[in-house]
């Protein structure tokens, strides 16, 4: 879980602006343009940096190994969920892309693109999932601490 320490500091109200003033103006971008592109790309990037800058917790040999049974139980809703939305969208493309009677998910995405502020909604649960992420994500050990 995220370190509620982390989440009561006065930077994070700071992070927190400064993503909400970023996922409004990139809710005013013109899509599928260069700097449309380039505003989608730049948190993709920092947030793969920080992922793999950062190191991990644990060796990789004193990582515990879970359960097989109980992370498959975990895992299979999921998998299935995952699975569907892929054979709906599957099923719809082969449709022709734009059936009525099956929607694909880029056609249900496309309607929620429509105004700014489903935009700006979007791309603050997509800022906010990757930064969560990463909070959620184990630290390394500091040097001196077992």
């Amino acid at each position: 879980m995220a370190d509620v320490r982390a989440l009561r500091s006065p930077w994070s109200v700071v992070v927190l602006a400064a993503l909400v003033a970023y996922a409004w103006w990139l809710s005013g971008l013109v899509a599928f343009t260069t700097s449309a592109t380039v505003a989608v790309a730049v948190p993709v990037a920092a947030l793969l940096a920080v992922a793999l800058l950062t190191p991990s917790a644990r060796a990789p040999d004193d990582r515990p190994r879970p359960d097989t049974a109980v992370a498959a139980r975990r895992l299979a809703p999921w998998l299935a969920l995952v699975s569907m939305a892929v054979v709906l969208e599957i099923v719809g493309l082969a449709l022709g892309g734009r059936s009525p009677a099956v929607p694909t998910l880029s056609t249900v995405v496309d309607h929620a693109l429509v105004d700014r502020f489903s935009r700006f909604a979007l791309c603050c649960a997509w800022l906010g999932i990757g930064v969560l992420a990463v909070l959620r994500r184990p630290r390394g050990r500091r040097p001196g601490r077992g």
